[in-house]
């Protein structure tokens, strides 16, 4: 098993991409849908992974400098 010794900012984009996969392309959304969620789930699913791109650009923006 493999441990992490630093968690990297590719690492966290991947894993938050394949997140978006699983919630807004996959089956799983035909599920969700069908069991009576409000109109603006998808936009609130949207929202959160917005936010959480924006916090994970702001965490690693200093590795860009």
């Amino acid at each position: 098993m493999a441990q992490f010794q630093e968690t990297s900012a590719a690492g966290l984009s991947v894993l938050l991409f394949l997140l978006g996969l699983l919630l807004l392309v996959s089956p799983l959304t035909t599920w969700w849908m069908s069991v009576g969620a409000p109109w603006y789930t998808a936009w609130v699913l949207w929202a959160l992974l917005i936010g959480l791109t924006a916090a994970l650009a702001r965490r690693f923006s200093h590795h860009d400098a």
